[in-house]
């Protein structure tokens, strides 16, 4: 099943990026209750250009493709991205209008945080994991 989900969420990210494209593929272990972490993430950032492509089990789930992001800070030591998630409704009928996600990937360790929180909500999610990169 792993391997299915992660064979979806690839080629969901098959779209024409430059040669300079830098793909972030990272398993997630979420860290709170409530699990609105993703296990497993993929991100395709261009730095040429700036474009993001996010893609992950809740956004095939509840937007059927992957998703626009943003890179908000990019140094020597991490690279931050952010993507929206909207209009997400919860088993219990609760209807956030979006999902903010926030995933720090700290370049020496590899590893990947991910944030996550509905608009509206005090609810914070949490987790982390590895990625493979490839540039």
């Amino acid at each position: 099943m792993k391997k299915l989900l992660m064979a979806i969420m690839l080629a969901g990210l098959a779209v024409p990026t430059a040669v300079s494209a830098e793909t972030y593929i990272c398993k997630i272990k979420p860290r709170t209750k409530g699990n609105w972490i993703p296990e497993t993430l993929a991100i395709d950032f261009d730095p040429q250009t700036g474009d993001v492509i996010v893609n992950d089990e809740y956004i095939m789930h509840y937007h059927g493709k992957p998703v626009a992001g943003k890179v908000v800070a990019n140094n020597s030591k991490r690279i931050t991205f952010t993507w929206i998630l909207p209009s997400v409704k919860n088993s219990q009928g609760q209807t956030a209008l979006r999902f903010n996600f926030r995933a720090s990937y700290l370049k020496n360790s590899r590893k990947m945080i991910v944030t996550s929180n509905p608009s509206g909500y005090s609810n914070n999610f949490r987790g982390d994991g590895t990625c493979e990169f490839e540039k």
